[in-house]
């Protein structure tokens, strides 16, 4: 029973209990009405045995919470206006659907006191107000790192990001842990798909052989080794390399999506594991950083492989994050001056 007995509260509040709390309440009175003891020795029993079903469904809800592993969906929404609360639900259906769970928001607040709506992330500020973004980013860094210390169990959190991807590279660059489930927006709203499991470090193994891009090189200058232009192309539609803010490279590097057999032409196909895909970007950009002084990254990918690729770099290189923005790629901010804490 482990230390079920040290939270009786959570026994007492149980429906059976109350159930049979109520019938006990009325015994004596339908005992004397109909003198019966017979009925009244039935109703007795009756009790007793759903006493004992609330101590075995107590028991079995405190095991689940204790001794598996426990999931919390974490919502971050930047910048959009899809229904959270929407997002939030189907979400959790998700995760009791394919896990065998019931009521589990109820039980993970009753029995290891998380509030998963505490994990509704929402930014809808200015994305170049760098250090407000970066204290949002914080916070929610702050948020997971503590709930595990707490929980003292394995964790995994269900992350669903939506909607820019610049920001997705900082959130996953801070998103140390291995206990991570990455969604994808379908694009048909508010439904995600889930299309990585990082419990690993699966996402960051680097590759031999490049089975998921083409890589096209265009160096102009092989002495100049002052920044880089890494042009990732891994949606349906590619990155303008013509726009004003990513002129005047002379080296640049292309990677774009190989022809998809199993998908939409020109996007990552839902079903594939996505760290696969991560792990080539991942080994990409390792193996030009140690020849460039600096890479300025624009991209056109879906933010849950932007989040991947920013849990693979971390914040440890000299990398420049754009973002697409009225038929433009402007910097954002530079991975090394992303911080953990405040």
């Amino acid at each position: 029973m482990r230390n079920f007995f040290s939270k009786l509260e959570n026994y007492f509040s149980n429906r059976i209990v109350q159930i049979a709390s109520l019938l006990g309440l009325f015994i004596g009175y339908i005992g004397d009405a109909v003198a019966n003891k017979t009925l009244y020795w039935a109703l007795a029993g009756v009790i007793i045995v759903l006493l004992l079903i609330a101590i075995i469904d107590e028991i079995k809800n405190y095991d689940e919470l204790h001794t598996d592993t426990i999931h919390i969906p974490v919502i971050i929404r930047v910048d959009d206006n899809t229904d959270v609360e929407y997002v939030y639900g189907t979400l959790m259906k998700k995760i009791e659907q394919e896990y065998g769970l019931k009521n589990y928001e109820s039980k993970l607040l009753k029995y290891r006191g998380i509030n998963p709506k505490e994990f509704i992330f929402e930014y809808n500020g200015d994305i170049f107000e760098f250090d407000r973004l970066l204290s949002f980013a914080q916070i929610i860094n702050y948020k997971i790192n503590q709930t595990q210390k707490k929980l003292q169990s394995k964790v995994l959190f269900h992350i669903a990001y939506y909607r820019r991807p610049s920001v997705a590279f900082m959130l996953g660059s801070m998103l140390r842990t291995e206990g991570i489930i990455v969604y994808q927006n379908d694009d048909g709203g508010s439904t995600f798909n889930k299309v990585s499991n990082a419990t690993t470090r699966n996402y960051k193994e680097r590759v031999k052989v490049f089975e998921k891009y083409d890589v096209v090189q265009d160096i102009q200058q092989p002495e100049q080794k002052d920044n880089l232009l890494l042009i990732i192309n891994s949606a349906s539609h590619d990155v303008n390399p013509n726009v004003a803010s990513l002129q005047g490279f002379a080296n640049k590097v292309t990677a774009t999506l190989k022809p998809q057999t199993n998908g939409r032409l020109g996007s990552v196909p839902p079903t594939d594991e996505w760290s696969d895909y991560s792990s080539e970007l991942y080994t990409l950009i390792h193996d030009y950083r140690l020849e460039y002084k600096k890479i300025t990254i624009a991209h056109a990918m879906p933010e849950a492989m932007a989040l991947l690729v920013g849990m693979a770099i971390e914040n440890y290189w000299n990398i420049d994050i754009t973002q697409y923005k009225d038929g433009d790629n402007p910097y954002i901010y530079n991975m090394k001056n992303v911080h953990y804490y405040f």
